[in-house]
């Protein structure tokens, strides 16, 4: 293996690693909410339970998207980063920069990352 070759891997395994524990992150936030709810006995159902809900299916789908296909991958995961960074920075009263930087930078920072490795390979031949 050539060291472009090792190198666009370690990219790839790191761009999914990022992806994937922040996916998970958001997973276990809104499970901890709906946990939380269900032991008080009352689930609340309400726009924001909808909506970090809608979220944290979003990030997932754009994880599994990208780990399967870089090409369609690649633009789905930063599209995503923009899009969860500009609604962190909108709803976000206070600590406007820990909520961007916790919520969208890693999405933008792991579609860099595949971005990169996929760019690196070039085209590939079809057999």
């Amino acid at each position: 293996m050539s060291d472009k070759t090792a190198i666009q891997n370690w990219l790839r395994w790191l761009a999914r690693g990022i992806s994937a524990l922040a996916a998970g992150f958001w997973l276990l936030i809104l499970l901890d909410i709906v946990a939380c709810d269900v032991l008080v006995g009352f689930v609340c159902l309400n726009w924001e339970l909808a909506l970090l809900a809608a979220l944290v299916l979003i990030s997932l789908v754009s994880v599994i998207l990208a780990w399967r296909g870089e090409g369609a991958g690649v633009w789905v995961m930063l599209g995503w980063g923009i899009v969860f960074t500009v609604f962190a920075a909108i709803d976000s009263k206070t600590h406007r920069l820990v909520s961007v930087l916790a919520s969208g930078v890693p999405f933008l920072i792991a579609g860099l990352l595949y971005l990169v490795s996929w760019r690196s390979r070039g085209p590939v031949a079809v057999d």
